[in-house]
């Protein structure tokens, strides 16, 4: 078999001559990273850090974050090509489903075929009773806020869009996740160490007192944390294995134990039991990645003792960790631990809102309820027993919610989702040497989805912005491991 390799002014093409004459090609990589193209993600990841880590969507901080993301998807607009939004069309194609089920939501229908609609028996009888009987109405059955969620969209087109005009590397982009896991945690132990009062909590309504981080919500924060651990991890294996400059070797491992011990600081019972899964799956990654070739010699001192003693290299952090772990439950630091051991921890409003979650489920899973609908809707079936002076904004279960409020259609689209994801890793799975990577993938996508059980993380920007991010790298990954 011969091969021969032609070159373009934006793509490599690879040309492959099997014994028959049958020409196979390959698209490998598509363009070149630009220079000056993590500049540019950068800065919108520092936008989006300081300004969407909100789910609610009355938060102030929408207005600058949504008005300069825009500035950033328009500005990728210039510099997109066919080529490049070809070979993400899977991600492109999925997103581009999830926004015309928004806008489709917003059509506004006649009255008679609204009226034949399910779930909407008690609203046709308000209308009835005060005499708005020919109303043409959407979908939606809260029209603004389903405006809302897809004015939200500007944020992750964005992300997505300016990726691939910069034709950002999977290693770029898990930088920059782990830079911004670097800076939550940051602000998380400054805001423990200057108090409930302390200006760094820049959301009105937020969990004071508690490692927030950039976000609103110490649960959002504790997942992230996790997710970026798991990244730092990767990033780490990397550097070794290509011989990197023994600054960045050490700075990985720095930046896990910052994150780590923040982490631990939190009143997050998810966040905690989802840092802990981290740990275990870092020291699994740590464990199985092959160790690099031993022709190759590092050039400075240090990087060839790290080479010679591979395996006290990963008895170091695994020692370190266990220590810093016991320590915090020793001393008592730990209150999401503490509140894991209390007798009826878990007996909270989430799991109350379980027989409320399924009659919601069981009226509306065909048609839903309208994305962003959640809040208002739930107030028609709110029990007596659940009347409190707070409210519930959020089901406490994103996959349930998600369902609930795009019905079989939202379903249809998840499920496109996972099997896509899954179909990707299965390709790092069953080749030799991408094992770790695989389990990386498994991970960190894990973490969110069993997060998204208990919470709703991915209902902030700053995680609908990352998660974009993941997904283009985990396709990256998979499409150059295909190509190989």
């Amino acid at each position: 078999m011969a091969s021969q390799t032609l070159r373009s002014k934006n793509d490599w093409v690879k040309v492959k001559m099997v014994n028959s004459g049958e020409r196979r090609v390959q698209v490998g990589k598509i363009g070149e990273e630009l220079n000056w193209g993590w500049i540019i993600l950068a800065l919108l990841a520092a936008v989006v850090t300081f300004t969407g880590g909100a789910s609610r969507f009355d938060a102030i901080q929408i207005v600058p974050l949504r008005s300069l993301s825009a500035l950033f998807l328009v500005w990728s607009l210039f510099f997109l090509s066919k080529e490049w939004l070809k070979a993400e069309r899977a991600l492109i194609i999925l997103f581009a489903c999830f926004a015309l089920m928004v806008m489709l939501q917003l059509v506004p229908l006649p009255s008679r075929i609204w009226q034949s609609l399910m779930g909407r028996t008690g609203i046709l009888q308000l209308d009835t009773a005060l005499g708005l009987e020919g109303i043409w109405r959407p979908l939606t059955l809260t029209p603004m806020r389903s405006w809302n969620v897809l004015g939200s969209l500007v944020v992750p087109a964005a992300g997505l869009l300016l990726a691939i005009a910069v034709r950002a590397s999977s290693l770029t982009l898990l930088r920059i996740v782990a830079g911004v896991g670097v800076v939550n945690a940051l602000f998380g132990l400054l805001q423990i160490v200057t108090g409930r009062s302390s200006v760094l909590y820049y959301y009105e309504v937020t969990n004071r007192g508690g490692a927030v981080g950039v976000f609103a919500n110490e649960n959002h924060a504790a997942v992230f944390a996790a997710c970026s651990m798991l990244v730092v991890t990767l990033l780490g294996l990397k550097a070794h294995r290509e011989r990197s400059a023994v600054w960045e070797r050490l700075i990985y491992p720095s930046a896990f134990f910052l994150i780590l011990l923040v982490a631990l600081t939190g009143g997050s019972r998810a966040g905690f039991v989802a840092v802990m899964g981290t740990v275990l799956v870092s020291m699994t990654m740590l464990a199985l990645f092959p160790r690099p070739p031993k022709g190759i010699r590092a050039q400075q001192k240090v990087g060839r003792w790290f080479d010679q003693y591979p395996r006290l290299i990963l008895a170091i952090p695994v020692f370190f960790v266990s220590l810093t772990a016991v320590a915090f439950l020793a001393l008592d630091r730990t209150p999401a631990f503490r509140d894991i051991l209390v007798i009826n921890s878990f007996e909270d409003l989430r799991w109350s809102l379980w027989p409320v979650i399924i009659e919601m489920l069981e009226e509306h899973w065909a048609l839903g309820t309208g994305f962003g609908s959640f809040e208002q809707v739930y107030h028609i079936y709110e029990p007596s027993a659940l009347l409190m002076p707070s409210y519930v904004n959020q089901a406490h279960n994103d996959w349930a919610q998600f369902i609930i409020e795009g019905g079989a259609l939202a379903g249809l689209l998840l499920t496109a989702l996972v099997v896509w994801m899954v179909k990707a890793i299965k390709t790092m799975v069953f080749h030799r040497t991408q094992k770790v990577y695989a389990i990386f993938w498994m991970g960190i996508f894990a973490i969110v989805a069993a997060a998204s059980l208990v919470d709703y993380p991915l209902r902030t920007p700053l995680f609908q912005l990352v998660a974009v991010w993941l997904l283009l790298a985990l396709s990256r990954d998979a499409r150059d491991i295909s190509a190989t």
